[in-house]
């Protein structure tokens, strides 16, 4: 009986060792395509008009919002308002078994620093 009892337990713990190395490595891929989209969307030109640009893009059963919107208000240290920034930010939501899962990436940009130099 105690036996037993110590063969269910090993098999629940290697079940359970399973299943986390599983969530591990699909919340590892959904980060990383979380980068790569940050990435790509700060090189693309930002949008011209004062309101948000959202963006939905489905892989799979993974649903990614993609969000650039100007930043306004802020000033530097001499009170000058900062012109030409912008947020990125991108959101991914799947389900992991009847969990739902959310994953946030997000950053500023200023897009004439990646736009090349005529030379």
């Amino acid at each position: 009986m105690v036996f037993s009892l110590a063969v269910v337990a090993l098999v629940e713990a290697v079940n359970q060792l399973g299943n986390t190395t599983l969530n591990m490595r699909r919340e590892g891929e959904v980060r990383e395509r979380l980068r790569s989209l940050l990435l790509e969307n700060t090189r693309l030109p930002m949008p011209t008009s004062l309101q948000a640009d959202t963006q939905k893009v489905e892989e799979g059963d993974v649903l990614f919002t993609i969000v650039r919107k100007p930043l306004t208000g802020l000033a530097n240290r001499d009170g000058a308002e900062l012109q030409g920034l912008f947020a990125v930010r991108v959101m991914a939501e799947w389900r992991e078994g009847t969990e739902a899962q959310q994953a946030v990436a997000e950053t500023w940009v200023f897009p004439p620093l990646f736009q090349s130099q005529g030379r």
